[in-house]
């Protein structure tokens, strides 16, 4: 593996896993709270989405330098996480297994993609974006996201132990995404 791709990897990895990358954070557990362990399709789908779109965003950016109102794209990601979580207090914390989320991971995606890009691309000097780059920052997203998801189920798991319901979990989750993202609104 190249220095740059192992670079770009680990990127990837602590963009996602990073205590400062607070809304991917909260959308990752908004998104996954409420959808079982053993429905692995539904939330490997909606994960896979999102860092594909997510990093098809930051490499069109890369490629064609589309301008973006970073002010526009802050609010777009407060949106997504104003949504993601209250669908989960809507639905009051079940389930929905026909719900199609990688849609939405998917949509969600660009608008995030777009945010980081203004970041990254100081990472990246002009010119040196390569694909070889971008798969190892793929990548590293791609790991980082099923490692919070890891952790999102053992806590679901302790909390099993103690006698929560996997909706009542879903459903604090989901109100605590939205608090956090109501309350940086302001």
């Amino acid at each position: 593996m190249s220095d740059a791709l192992s670079l770009y990897l680990e990127l990837g990895f602590y963009h996602i896993v990073d205590i400062h990358a607070w809304d991917h954070l909260l959308f990752i557990v908004a998104l996954m709270a409420p959808i079982p362990l053993k429905a692995w399709k539904p939330w490997l789908a909606a994960l896979s989405a999102f860092t594909l779109t997510h990093t098809t965003a930051m490499a069109a950016q890369a490629l064609a330098d589309i301008p973006l109102n970073k002010s526009w794209i802050e609010w777009g990601v407060l949106a997504t996480l104003w949504v993601t979580a209250g669908r989960v207090v809507w639905l009051k914390g079940v389930h929905q297994p026909r719900a199609k989320l990688w849609i939405l991971a998917g949509l969600f995606g660009f608008i995030h993609g777009a945010a980081f890009w203004s970041d990254f691309s100081i990472m990246v000097p002009e010119g040196a974006f390569t694909w070889e780059l971008w798969l190892g920052f793929t990548a590293g997203v791609e790991g980082g996201q099923l490692a919070v998801v890891a952790a999102l189920f053992v806590l679901r798991a302790i909390l099993e132990q103690l006698g929560w319901s996997l909706r009542d979990t879903a459903l604090v989750l989901g109100a605590m995404c939205l608090g956090i993202a109501l309350h940086l609104v302001f």
